[in-house]
């Protein structure tokens, strides 16, 4: 249904795309034999971008309110190159989107080989970038988090000892501040849930490009799915 039928009769366009969500969520395996055609990428390119800037919002506003609060801290320098370190962990969640598309998506393509070598990558990463949708909800949580610790941050002097000037360290120091609130490390744990619920999406959709039984699928599917779970888990315990 395009923008025309969606303009026309946006009630059937929204009901829609709700049924074809929750299809993807709830029953994968009859969204890719129903939903999904073999023409382009465009969709599934966008649904990647947009799941990385969902969750760049709420870093980039928590970033917003940490530079704000810290320019009453005079002992804390935020210099050009201190804030380019920060600006890159505002971007983390929409790089690290394409990131998990690849590893998704060539992860369980490269250990599929170990049972057959029927299927392409195209079909592979097409397919891959729908397993995604959990990510974009993981990165709505985060969101939602990030938001949450801003409205009650209260950055304190004696927060921050620092015993460098190294861009990175300082700019770790500073985004720890947000990162360490016990609400986003909620939610970056969290993220492990919605690792293994993309991993399960992710198994339909290897199963028919390398045509494996449902067990091999999720075998294959099982391998990126533990590694980026393992990296969740790092993450929440270093945040700590």
């Amino acid at each position: 249904m395009g923008v025309s039928n969606a303009v026309r009769d946006p009630g059937s366009y929204i009901s829609r795309t709700l049924g074809l969500y929750r299809t993807l969520l709830t029953d994968p395996e009859t969204f890719y034999e129903e939903y999904i055609g073999s023409r382009g990428i465009k969709s599934e390119f966008a649904l990647v971008l947009v799941t990385g800037l969902v969750g760049l919002i709420g870093n980039y506003l928590m970033l917003q309110e940490l530079l704000l609060q810290l320019e009453t801290i005079d002992a804390v320098v935020v210099n050009d190159d201190v804030n380019f370190q920060l600006q890159q962990r505002v971007v983390e969640p929409l790089i690290g989107a394409f990131i998990l598309w690849i590893w998704y998506g060539f992860g369980m393509y490269a250990v599929g080989w170990l049972y057959t070598t029927v299927g392409t990558t195209y079909v592979t990463m097409k397919r891959m970038a729908w397993a995604l949708f959990p990510i974009l909800i993981a990165n709505l949580v985060h969101t939602v988090a990030m938001v949450v610790a801003y409205n009650g941050l209260d950055v304190q002097p004696d927060d921050l000892d620092l015993q460098t000037r190294i861009a990175d360290q300082v700019a770790a120091a500073i985004w720890s501040l947000a990162s360490g609130e016990i609400v986003v490390v909620a939610a970056t744990a969290l993220g492990a849930v919605f690792a293994v619920w993309a991993g399960y999406i992710g198994a339909h959709a290897i199963k028919d490009v390398r045509d494996l039984t449902m067990d091999e699928a999720y075998k294959v599917a099982a391998v990126p799915t533990a590694g980026y779970v393992l990296y969740i888990v790092y993450s929440t315990v270093t945040a700590i």
